[in-house]
Formats: C-alpha cells, sequence, structure tokens
C-alpha cells in the first residue's frame, strides 16, 4: 500500500478515534475504582468483565489508529503470577467451565 497524505476524512476520522480512546480510558479508570470500593466477589467479578471488556475495546482502537495494543500478555502468564492457592482455584473454574461447554454442545 503506498503512503499518502492525510485528508480531511481521515483527520477526522483520527480525531473520532482519540475521542473513542479517551472515552475508554475515562471508563477502565471508572471500573478499577469501582472494583477496589467493591464488597462482594459476584460484584467484583461483574465488573471484572466489564473491565476485560473495555480493555478489549480499547486494544481494538488503538490497533486501528496504528498503535501497539495494551498488553500482549497470555492468559497463562497471568495466572501464573497469581498466589498459589488462586492459581488453583480459577484452574479449577476453568475446568467446570470446559466441562459444562463441552456437556451443552
Amino acid at each position: 500500500m503506498c503512503a499518502q497524505a492525510p485528508t480531511e476524512n481521515s483527520q477526522a476520522k483520527l480525531d473520532s478515534l482519540d475521542k473513542l480512546i479517551a472515552v475508554e480510558w475515562d471508563m477502565i479508570n471508572e471500573l478499577k475504582e469501582l472494583l477496589r470500593e467493591a464488597r462482594y466477589t459476584r460484584d467484583k467479578i461483574r465488573i471484572s468483565n466489564s473491565l476485560a471488556y473495555h480493555v478489549n475495546c480499547l486494544n481494538r482502537l488503538l490497533i486501528q489508529k496504528g498503535e501497539t495494543p495494551l498488553n500482549e500478555e497470555t492468559l497463562g502468564t497471568l495466572i501464573t503470577r497469581l498466589p498459589k492457592k488462586a492459581q488453583r482455584r480459577v484452574l479449577r473454574e476453568f475446568r467446570i467451565w470446559k466441562r459444562k461447554l463441552s456437556s451443552a454442545s
């Protein structure tokens, strides 16, 4: 693909991407604060799922803009950083989820 001079349309697209990226950052920061304040496990799980969703959206927006994603670590490397008891819990829950998923099909 040839390099082209930025046009008004591409500049408007970059401006809108910048606005969307800023909104996602605001949402992520707000969710992180809610996660710190959450008292119940059920609330923490829901907030964590929303946080993961918005980080994924932010990564897609950054890729569209031409920047590198935030973090390319795999779930496995993140799990290895957890304490042993938490690792066992996550792996147990994953096995249960996988078993339920295979039995449903």
